[in-house]
């Protein structure tokens, strides 16, 4: 019998903090560069971003020599192939995961569910509660802060006295943190986040162009955020992306022997 893989969310209460690019980036590291098995449900219902971003590389694959071959240089040695991705309705997220992984043949590690940017109904609600961890990109401003806290205190309350529910834990983390942002800043918000008794992650992810960094038409540049490839070594430096994702490994419990899939 198959084990059931982790289902785990970047979720938000406020549009463009981030959860689709740290959906895509932390997908693409697990499972290019660390040696695990992962799936996309694309929950971001009708655009689906993830699902748009897969469908765009491939065609940009078509006419590009470089990216063609990088492609291929990945996969063979890796030995596997890009992970799927899913486009559903938020509120048939577990019933379309549930179906996609019971018609599969390969087992799976993590299934990474990108939920819309509005928790608005029954349904999407459902399907947040069935994640087993849930992580909270925001960024260091007041109006981020009091829309992250008006929607995690009571999903934190809800997990205290609802034992049963998949849901296990919900972490904060800083993102799109400019350097100029003083550091006392980040410290009063970070002690209003521990009154709540709420997790807030050690990694920070600073402001960076390099997150919108995407395949090129043409060319061969280096890129970052990608559904068919690992970000590049020179773009993960400075970007602290490759700190975060080890300390969502340590948190939901991923401790396999990483591969080296990354180019």
């Amino acid at each position: 019998m198959k084990q059931k893989p982790l289902f785990i969310a970047f979720s938000t209460q406020k549009g463009g903090a981030g959860k689709s690019t740290f959906t895509a980036l932390a997908s693409s590291l697990l499972h290019y560069a660390h040696g695990y098995n992962v799936a996309v449900i694309d929950c971001d219902y009708p655009q689906c971003s993830i699902y748009e971003m897969r469908k765009r590389e491939i065609r940009q694959l078509e006419n590009n020599l470089y990216y063609q071959a990088k492609a291929v240089t990945l996969l063979e040695a890796i030995d596997k192939q890009t992970y799927p991705i899913v486009c559903a309705r938020p509120e048939e997220g577990i019933s379309k995961a549930n179906e996609f992984l019971a018609s599969e043949s390969m087992e799976y590690d993590v299934v990474f569910f990108d939920l819309p940017g509005t928790i608005n109904n029954e349904g999407v609600v459902s399907t947040f509660l069935n994640m087993d961890y849930v992580f909270v990109p925001m960024s260091p401003s007041r109006m981020s802060m009091e829309s992250t806290l008006s929607f995690i205190i009571p999903v934190t309350e809800l997990i205290a006295s609802h034992k049963q529910l998949s849901l296990k834990s919900v972490h904060l983390f800083w993102n799109r943190v400019d350097s100029r942002v003083r550091k006392e800043w980040l410290e009063h918000y970070a002690k209003i986040i521990g009154d709540f008794k709420l997790s807030l992650l050690d990694t920070v992810i600073p402001q960076s162009a390099r997150y919108d960094k995407e395949q090129s038409v043409s060319g061969n540049d280096a890129v970052f955020l990608s559904t068919i490839f690992p970000p590049d070594k020179q773009l993960v430096r400075g970007s602290n992306i490759d700190f975060l994702i080890e300390e969502v490994k340590q948190i939901v419990g991923l401790n396999r022997n990483d591969h080296a899939g990354e180019q």
